[in-house]
């Protein structure tokens, strides 16, 4: 009897241990993890920033403090520094406390690392992840991207009306010092917002892919958008399905819901894909490798096999070869 019991705890632990992690509803590739009840409110205004934080611990620990009801503090979202992976612990709806009187219209991101040692944790895999998901905050409300630059200071307090992206820092009233003067504010600012620090993904220009269409280009969008959420077929036809799912995600991230995936629309569609990633997004970029004649399985695990073949892309196509499909590895693959 005690045998069978020990098969059947080690059974289920197998099973409890591969267990597919929830999808956060806000924004689909973060995980779902939230923060206990007691760390956070409702809100009573509308959303108009974002608040850049660095948590002073490690991911794993911010995430444990804010499930436990001692902290008395919650942040939205927690980027692990190592490869960007995004943790959702609070819906966007509701207030996370996070940056004191600013809290009840703002989104908090906290970032993995100490202030002291930039270097070590201010990774490109947590800028590119953090900016894509700030994009995304500011993009579901038609918020224009006026990223701080740092350019009055890293400590600087600007006027909320200048800048609806800021470091916890930035904000009035703050005694702390996050993400301090490490943080590449002209970095982010561009990843966020490209070099103009204002509307619009980047001054990449982009394939227009619309109804009608055939080929790898609305694969891809087809792909993506089943990550996004979307129940749709991946035929690689434009069809009236696909069109319909373009202009519902074309709405809900304030764009001009014409059907049509432009310049406008692709940079809202693109997420950040790297090693340890898994899904619809990763099935996009192992079809697109095989376009270039990479050999690879599409079988949505991004692994080394898939790292490499992109490392191989990036360095025929001119770009750093991280590995990492970023915004710049995505349009080269559309086009």
């Amino acid at each position: 009897m005690k045998t069978m019991f020990k098969g059947l705890l080690a059974s289920l632990c197998i099973f409890a241990s591969v267990q597919p992690a929830l999808a956060s509803t806000d924004y689909p590739p973060a995980v779902w993890n939230p923060a206990a009840s007691c760390n956070y409110s409702s809100r009573s205004a509308a959303i108009s920033h974002v608040a850049v934080h660095t948590t002073q611990g490690s991911y794993a620990g911010s995430i444990s403090w804010f499930q436990n009801c001692s902290a008395g503090v919650s942040a939205h979202y927690v980027i692990r520094s190592s490869d960007g992976q995004v943790t959702q612990m609070v819906n966007e709806s509701d207030k996370a406390w996070h940056v004191g009187n600013s809290n009840n219209y703002t989104v908090g991101i906290e970032h993995e690392g100490y202030v002291a040692n930039p270097s070590v944790w201010y990774t490109t895999a947590m800028y590119n992840a953090s900016a894509a998901l700030t994009r995304d905050i500011l993009a579901s409300r038609s918020l224009a991207q006026k990223v701080y630059n740092g350019s009055s200071g890293w400590n600087a307090v600007p006027a909320d009306s200048l800048y609806n992206v800021k470091g916890h820092v930035n904000y009035a009233s703050q005694s702390h010092t996050d993400p301090g003067s490490g943080w590449d504010w002209p970095r982010y600012q561009s990843l966020v917002a490209g070099s103009s620090g204002g509307g619009g993904g980047g001054s990449a220009t982009w394939p227009l892919v619309q109804y009608g269409n055939s080929g790898e280009r609305v694969r891809t969008i087809q792909y993506l958008l089943q990550q996004w959420g979307y129940a749709l077929t991946v035929n690689a036809s434009f069809d009236t399905a696909t069109q319909n799912a373009v202009k519902n995600f074309q709405s809900s991230h304030g764009l001009g819901a014409d059907g049509i995936v432009g310049n406008a629309t692709w940079p809202a569609l693109i997420i950040l894909t790297q090693q340890g990633d898994s899904g619809a997004k990763v099935r996009a970029v192992q079809s697109q490798l095989n376009e270039s004649g990479a050999g690879i399985a599409v079988d949505g695990a991004f692994g080394p096999a898939t790292a490499t073949a992109v490392r191989n892309f990036q360095t025929s196509k001119g770009l750093a070869a991280d590995g990492v499909v970023g915004e710049a590895t995505w349009n080269k693959m559309a086009w």
